[in-house]
């Protein structure tokens, strides 16, 4: 994209002339910042750190004790990894205690040794990542050349550490049903504490199509996901991360909720660390296709009936395959995963009826008003003679739009009312590579390359010509990209006592999306002033937003987007062994990097090309009822534009750069047999975020003695790189955790730990002026207009940086910060007590908690007041400043209180299941559900109203999953042969259910009368003391609660509902999955797989509509439309289809 923006000269908006990977890795081992990493990498080897690599490795641990239960002190201790024949070996401490740390995940056989003893060997023992495994051994008296195998599965129980944990084995990722996309993050949806994952974000913005989830209460953005070590930080949208791995390239998925050990740092909600399968000295292998359409799925619930189900084929094949490259030493393991999906995407929309288009709102219940009458504060209007708006008023621009404008597909209905449709093209192409090597015995290594190709076709809503938002894939046009993601890790045995390692991560994130007639000046042909520009990414339609109906043109103001985001990170790490201590202390570095060419801001409401807002304001009568699309309808023909926009970017190119550093220490201290204790603290740092080639900037808010009402450009000239803000270097994450083990069949454990809220703030400068202006001519107050559709854009012109310091232009929206920057952080804690149980089961009851204390988002300091509208903005008096001026900062805090349940059984003898239910409350501020957002009421006296129910919080969720290999053939307990054998054997049920209440909604209403900009207005609630009463109502004049009980505000005030106060529909969701095996060799085993998901086809609805402003009424009074009305399903996570689907596929395993 390097010159494709040039209106401004280079050297006032001097970028990065390269931003690949190599040049972005060239420049940061010239920094200072390398040397020092580099030092200290150095001084790790040769002063021998002890440190954890518990993320990337498990540990195993145990008592050696004689026939008495005395400790046996100097046994032998060997493990030897069966799979690779890599062997380690240690010897028992003064209590009998041995510990193995940094071992890599595997399967192995233990053996102690000790004089007069007979020798032990003990087989089958799985170590799984981030994990203490627990191994006791009683020894018999004997001769060392004698020796006893042991049977049995390690402890079920966690014996040795306090934190929340589960874990995703191989045998649960490939039997467990998941939906279409075959996306492991579908799973986290039975884990307890989690909200079910979902959606969330375009294909161009996330082709890996993660999924979002929040943990325990805190915010999506607070999850860390390391993929073998590799943190994948989707770093422009953090709450989700940037690759997911292909399903059959996943060992195991190892997730920490609560209580989180010092090595896990920022990770305030969930730990994650997914691990890639490795070769070993056997070849192993799969081949895979899986295929559905729309003839194996059902009709969707809200399709019209007149409507046939959209043609949809999606297709995933692939394969694994690993082994050895040299015997013992040198292991390959690759996967391919390829992904094609077709859709005849179609969804609903509103356009004005054609009475409308005529000018005539005689459909309305409410009179439209004439702006031209009354005065600017909208008193004293005269509505239009029989509610017709006579084309002689009619806006020129507007008469050319209304004919392009198509009529709805629904007669008599007023909103949802046009069916569209079109074909959606996703291909992606998945690859994950491992290489192991055993380098000697004290020395391993390994690299992991994964790549991501994808392309994307999306459908519009109106069409190629014009445009509105997707019905597919989230972007309106073409979408093209890749991702990378590197881990190289080495380990190094120096003595049995003590280990060190150290790995490096890459990830790459290069996406781009263009919309469609991006290469045409629409807006100048229909000849509007100030729209489109000299430059590609300011070509196609510009917005048009009509209150009440669906945006035509274009109508995401973040197209089109050009994205180059790396990370890169470095951990250094070691482990040693002291007496009854385990010892762990390292350090980790880390950097981002976005490199965008995106004509974006928050605030603008439209982009590049420019885009006009129609309220109903400039309609409405003050005093009167309030405002209805027709009113929006009527501004739009008469040209009252009530926002006017446009989004500028002046360089080619714009960018930010982020770096962390942490160090940490921890003692797992075993005190006795029975108890362990935890206890370690982390310290975090967080530079102030720079540009590539200087600081970011700064608003300095009128009353400054110097720059009032100035924007300093950091780094140039004089002024400091750092914007003169101070960042705290005293962030320590102290954690402690007990663990008791009361009996062999008990273990009490309670843990507690604080974390560092993560949330990267140069996301939130990214697009700050001068680099992009966001000019937005808002309306004076609710009922004027900011002005006419004819008179177009307002031009601007490019800011001169000079000296750094900048004027602000009075429409312009910004986010700065203060002198001093203080991040937040969250508290968790849980007591839990965990009971194995006959038939293998373990059964755990927690009490979990977490207190996010300061979350990060945008404070307004530009509020209006309630009735003032834009004269009662703060600054307004000093600056004329009508738009928003917001400081990142911290908003507040929330509470998560829990009760969590869990029933399980490890998969033996072809059976397996897990249960969990989580009771749950969730306290917080209406509007924040995630690092980065805005409270809803911004007025200081009036913030406590804030206060409210998460918006996902979930009273009661159950779920359960299992698997049964169903006990008849060769090897099982019946139909062991003949007739019987061939018909009944090799079959396995699997399946997954959900059970959940409704998540909380807010009534919100029409805030034309509350006139107090940037806060938004919420209902009336006149049902007394009654409760709200749900009556349960799904579609169109069906309301899903009793719209009697709520009322618009009329006055200047805020309604008296509260926020977050009613639950929408729960969930009851059923997968299941049937499975056959067919051997056809020894080794070789092809497996026919069909599988239904949602198989009781049960409708998952989204939450009703809640802007009692938009009710409508029948002549007698009865209800009509518009409020408290349930139109459309909720977001679980599968692209949109919540209809029952069946899917077929063949798995070929050896």
């Amino acid at each position: 994209m390097q010159g494709l923006l040039s209106r401004i000269p280079e050297s006032q908006f001097p970028t990065e002339k390269e931003h690949p990977a190599m040049q972005q890795m060239r420049t940061w081992l010239r920094s200072r910042w390398a040397a020092a990493a580099w030092t200290a990498a150095a001084l790790m080897l040769l002063w021998q750190t002890p440190a954890a690599a518990q993320i990337l490795y498990g540990s195993l641990t145990g008592n050696v004790t004689d026939p008495s239960g005395a400790a046996v002190v100097g046994a032998t201790v060997t493990i030897t990894n069966t799979e690779t024949n890599q062997s380690r070996t240690t010897t028992t401490n003064d209590a009998g205690i041995y510990n193995f740390p940094t071992i890599p995940g595997g399967t192995y056989e233990l053996k102690v040794q000790a004089q007069g003893f007979r020798t032990l060997v003990r087989k089958d023992v799985t170590i799984s990542t981030n994990t203490v495994t627990r191994v006791d051994a009683q020894l018999e008296l004997g001769a060392v050349t004698e020796s006893i195998q042991v049977t049995g599965e390690a402890a079920l129980l966690q014996t040795d550490r306090a934190e929340v944990r589960r874990e995703l084995p191989t045998v649960t990722l490939l039997n467990t049903p998941i939906p279409p996309g075959r996306n492991y993050q579908q799973l986290f949806n039975l884990l307890p504490g989690f909200t079910p994952p979902r959606n969330a974000h375009s294909v161009p913005s996330n082709p890996s199509r993660a999924l979002q989830f929040e943990v325990n209460g805190t915010v999506a953005a607070s999850n860390n996901i390391r993929l073998d070590g590799a943190t994948q930080y989707n770093i422009w949208l953090p709450h989700i991360t940037a690759y997911v791995p292909a399903l059959e390239s996943i060992e195991a998925v190892n997730v920490v909720t609560n209580a989180f050990d010092a090595e896990q740092g920022l990770a305030g909600g969930a730990a994650i660390n997914v691990t890639i399968k490795s070769g070993t000295n056997d070849l192993h292998g799969s081949a895979f296709w899986y295929h559905d359409n729309n003839r194996t799925k059902a009709r969707p619930f809200f399709l019209p009936f007149d409507q046939d189900k959209p043609k949809r084929v999606y297709n995933q094949n692939g394969g694994t395959l690993g082994g050895p490259l040299k015997k013992d030493k040198l292991f390959y393991f690759v996967s391919y995963e390829g992904t094609y999906d077709r859709q005849f995407a179609g969804g609903l929309s509103t356009v004005p009826t054609p009475l409308m288009k005529k000018g005539d709102m005689s459909e309305s219940p409410r009179l439209v008003y004439d702006p031209d009458s009354g005065d600017s504060q909208g008193r004293n209007r005269i509505p239009f003679p029989n509610q017709i708006i006579p084309e002689s008023r009619w806006d020129p621009i507007a008469k050319k739009l209304i004919p392009l404008l198509p009529n709805p597909t629904a007669v008599g209905q007023f909103t949802d009312n046009y069916y569209s449709q079109g074909t959606f093209v996703f291909d992606r192409q998945t690859v994950d590579s491992k290489v192991n090597w055993n380098i000697n015995d004290r020395m391993t290594s390994y690299v992991r390359f994964s790549f991501l190709d994808y392309s994307m076709t999306a459908p519009t809503r109106f069409g190629k010509e014009l445009l509105g938002s997707a019905l597919a894939g989230g972007n309106p046009g073409q979408g093209y990209g890749n991702t990378y993601s590197v881990t190289a890790a080495y380990t190094y045995t120096v003595s049995p006592t003590f280990v060190i390692d150290t790995n490096f991560g890459y990830t790459l994130m290069d996406t781009n999306v263009e919309q469609y007639r991006i290469g045409e000046n629409i807006g100048q042909s229909l000849g509007i002033p100030g729209t489109n520009g000299s430059r590609r990414i300011e070509g196609g339609w510009p917005g048009f937003g009509i209150s009440g109906f669906t945006t035509f043109g274009l109508a995401d103001n973040y197209m089109p987007y050009f994205r180059n985001d790396p990370q890169f990170q470095w951990v250094g790490n070691g482990n040693w062994t002291k007496g009854r201590h385990n010892i762990r202390f390292g350090a980790e570095l880390g950097w981002q990097h976005l490199n965008h060419v995106q004509p974006e801001f928050y605030g603008g409401s439209w982009g590049a090309p420019g885009g006009f807002s129609f309220g109903g304001g400039p309609t409405t009568l003050n005093g009167g009822p309030a405002s209805n699309q027709w009113n929006g309808m009527a501004s739009f023909l008469l040209g009252r534009a009530t926002q006017i926009g446009k989004i500028y970017q002046w360089p080619d190119e714009y960018g930010t750069r982020t770096s962390m550093q942490s160090l940490y220490v921890r003692d797992q201290w075993q005190v006795n047999r029975r108890l362990t204790v935890n206890f370690g603290t982390r310290w975090n740092y967080f530079p102030m975020p720079t540009r590539p080639d200087r600081g970011l900037e700064r608003y300095f808010f009128p009353g400054d003695p110097n720059y009032a009402d100035k924007v300093m450009v950091c780094g140039i000239g004089s002024l400091p790189k750092d914007c003169g803000v101070e960042v705290s270097k005293k962030l320590f994450a102290p954690s402690v955790g007990i663990a008791f083990r009361l009996n062999d069949q008990t273990v009490i454990r309670t843990g507690y730990g604080i974390n560092t809220d993560p949330w990267n703030i140069a996301r939130a400068m990214r697009t700050n002026h001068p680099l992009l202006t966001a000019q937005t001519v808002n309306a004076p107050n609710s009922f004027w207009w900011a002005g006419l559709l004819k008179d177009g854009i307002p031009v601007i012109s490019p800011p001169d940086l000079g000296n750094g310091i900048v004027d602000l232009p009075k429409n312009v929206v910004f986010n700065t910060l203060d002198s001093k920057f203080v991040r937040g952080y969250i508290q968790s804690w849980n007591f839990t007590i965990q009971r194995q149980l006959p038939l293998k089961l373990v059964a755990s009851a927690g009490y979990v908690a977490t207190r996010m204390t300061g979350f990060l988002g945008y404070e307004e300091r530009n509020y209006g007041r309630v009735g003032g509208g834009a004269a009662s903005r703060v600054y307004f008096p000093q600056t004329g400043r009508n738009v928003s001026l917001a400081v990142v900062n911290r908003l507040g805090n929330s509470a998560y209180d829990s009760l969590q349940l869990t029933l399980d059984r490890r998969f033996s003898e072809g059976f397996m299941i897990n249960t969990a239910y989580t009771w749950s409350k969730c306290i917080s501020l209406a509007g924040f559900g995630n690092s980065g957002d805005r409270v809803e009421i911004k007025i200081p006296e009036y913030y406590r109203l804030n206060r409210s129910q998460c918006s996902i919080h979930t009273p009661h969720r159950f779920t359960a999953n299992g698997i049964w290999q169903l006990p008849f053939g060769p090897g099982k307990r019946w139909a062991q042969s003949g007739p019987a054998a061939a018909i009944l054997s090799g079959w396995q049920i699997n399946g997954a259910l959900m059970l959940q209440s409704g998540n909380p909604f807010t009534v919100t209403a029409s805030g034309a009368s509350l006139n107090a900009p940037e806060s938004s207005q919420r209902a009336d609630w006149i049902g007394g003391n009654a409760k709200p009463r749900k009556l349960g109502g799904v579609g169109r004049g069906i309301p899903f609660y009793d719209w009697r009980q709520w009322a618009p505000v009329t006055e200047p005030r805020f309604g008296t509902a509260g926020y977050n106060v009613l639950l929408g529909p729960g969930i009851v969701n059923l997968d299941l999955g049937l499975f056959r095996q067919f051997r056809i060799t020894e080794r070789v085993n092809l497996q026919f797989r069909a599988e239904a998901f949602n198989a009781t086809n049960t409708p998952h609805f989204s939450n009703p509509s809640g802007n009692i402003s938009n009710l409508v009424l029948n002549s007698d009074g009865s209800f009509r439309t518009g409020v408290f009305e349930v139109t459309s399903v909720r977001n679980t996570g599968r692209e949109g289809i919540d209809e029952r689907v069946f899917r077929f596929g063949l798995r070929l395993g050896w």
